[in-house]
């Protein structure tokens, strides 16, 4: 069974083609419906479906998830369900095992009722913040990964620029086109820059190579070396911080801006003062915030290597675990410099009105 259920994870990891002992062994996907369920059994929260499948191709078949790379774990299987199929032909009969189930539909309906929450809530906020989604997604597919799987830009600076103009695009979609939106975004440049600075720095520090996931090697095989491995890994960790950046330059402007609105006469040093006791709130917030966002995406990894009973040295030294950890610090010590920073860049017009009138 181990060594049945190692061939099939190369098999799905590889494609439908794959070469064992120089004998070529064809996998073609199919797509199926459920036609009749005949066991199910549940072990340990394992789950094992015996189930009869009717394929596109006209065929029906017969599939253990015992035998399948997925096993059939927390599918919730039903009659009638689309699932998609790996089928081997060999000499007894095509052998069919359960690669994944179509789960199109049931995502639609999460799409459309997040929209629905943030038109409903947001109002035409949230009708502007939805384009901007959209521009960003357009970006990241159309521009960002195309540009590093196809190596015709360097990972840094592909990222680099996707980002500022996904930040200035949302920016002033979402807050509109006022001198509040522009003075944050010129913060978000800044602590853009300083993301980038941190990250090296960090990646430098702690020697990552960017293949310590399989999926990080994989896509390195599939590329032929085309990009350098730690440069993706650069790249995730500067969009990953990005976001961020946007609500860190905004909220200290418009805490800035209704100080403003309170008390037009406050100097400039004290409406720094106040808006950074703000931001000292948000730095905390937002720390707290990113480390637990990495550990939540990162937690089967940390799981699986804390029931190995390693030493926490030696789980702190392997390099999925440095991955997380210098994606936390590197984006985290940016965002916390990116406060003062951008709240620098909000009292600025207050500044040069202070030195026109010959107020400190």
């Amino acid at each position: 069974m181990k060594s049945r259920f190692i061939f099939l994870t190369v098999l799905f990891l590889l494609g439908p083609t794959a070469t064992l002992a120089q004998e070529p062994i064809q996998a073609r996907p199919v797509d199926a419906r459920v036609i009749t369920i005949t066991l199910v059994e549940q072990d340990r929260g394992l789950w094992r479906y015996v189930f009869e499948a009717s394929g596109d191709d006209g065929q029906s078949y017969m599939v253990d998830t015992t035998d399948s790379y997925t096993s059939g774990i927390g599918y919730d299987l039903r009659v009638g369900d689309s699932v998609i199929l790996q089928v081997i032909d060999e000499q007894t009969g095509p052998h069919a095992y359960l690669a994944d189930i179509h789960r199109e539909r049931g995502l639609l309906v999460a799409l459309l009722v997040f929209m629905g929450i943030t038109i409903a809530v947001g109002l035409r906020r949230g009708i502007l913040s939805l384009v901007g989604l959209a521009v960003t997604v357009g970006i990241l597919l159309f521009f960002l990964l195309p540009a590093l799987l196809e190596g015709r830009w360097d990972p840094l600076l592909a990222t680099i620029l996707a980002s500022v103009v996904i930040l200035g695009v949302n920016m002033h979609l979402s807050h509109g086109w006022r001198r509040q939106t522009t003075l944050a975004f010129l913060g978000t440049l800044a602590g853009l820059a300083l993301t980038v600075v941190f990250t090296f720095f960090f990646l430098r520090l702690a020697r990552l190579s960017g293949l310590a996931s399989e999926e990080a090697t994989l896509l390195f095989w599939e590329l032929n070396g085309l990009q350098v491995p730690v440069g993706i890994l650069a790249s995730g960790i500067i969009l990953g911080a990005v976001g961020v950046l946007d609500d860190i330059a905004i909220t200290q402007t418009e805490v800035v801006h209704e100080l403003l609105i309170a008390d037009p006469s406050m100097t400039c040093r004290a409406l720094f003062k106040k808006a950074m006791r703000v931001g000292r709130h948000h730095i905390a917030s937002t720390v707290n915030t990113l480390v637990l966002v990495y550990a939540g995406a990162a937690l089967p990894v940390f799981l699986l290597f804390l029931q190995s009973a390693l030493s926490p040295l030696s789980f702190i030294n392997n390099e999925l675990v440095a991955e997380e950890l210098v994606r936390t610090l590197a984006g985290t010590s940016a965002l916390v410099l990116a406060v003062p920073i951008c709240t620098w860049f909000a009292t600025f017009p207050h500044r040069v009105i202070d030195r026109d009138s010959g107020v400190r």
